[in-house]
This record gives structure tokens, sequence and C-alpha cells, in this order.
């Protein structure tokens, strides 16, 4: 039991690895919207194609993302962590 002004610590929650989960690059979020309280979001990345002699650049989605605001609140809250992380410098380890 924590004792007085001392905050409690979270249990970590342990991630079982599924051999098929995807690894996800995007360069961008062109889309987003909230509906009923399901968040949504798209990933897209720049696509550069060489045609007929020229470069063709268009953009293509690469991911859907739907979660619960809760959800999505976690997430945003993982991607700050990691852009202090990486805000600290190149020798720091994750």
């Amino acid at each position: 039991m924590p004792k007085e002004n001392e905050p409690e610590q979270q249990k970590a929650v342990v991630v079982i690895d599924v051999p098929h989960a995807p690894v996800i690059y995007f360069d961008g979020a062109p889309n987003f919207g909230n509906a009923n309280g399901v968040v949504n979001v798209t990933l897209a990345v720049a696509r550069h194609l060489g045609t007929g002699g020229e470069v063709t650049t268009d953009a293509l989605a690469v991911a859907h993302l739907r979660c619960t605001i809760q959800a999505a609140v976690d997430l945003r809250n993982a991607i700050d962590k990691a852009l202090l992380i990486g805000a600290e410098g190149p020798d720091q380890l994750n």
C-alpha cells in the first residue's frame, strides 16, 4: 500500500507478440475524424513512380486506424513520450 502523498505505481501490461502483426510506416495522417466516439485516422505514405521518363508522386493509404477515445489518448501519450525520448539525443536508448 502506498504511503500518503505517494503515487500508486501502474501495473505493466504484458503484450504477446503475434508473428503476423504488421509494422506500419507512414509519412502523414491526412484524414481524421470522430464518429459516435470512434476516433478514425487514415495513415498515408508518399509514393514516387517512374513512368514514361517522368516521376509521378501520389499518396497511398496504408492503414485506417479506428479506436475508442481512451485508446486514442493512450496512443497520443505514447507518441508524445517517444518524441521526448528522441529529443533527448541520438544516444538515448529506449
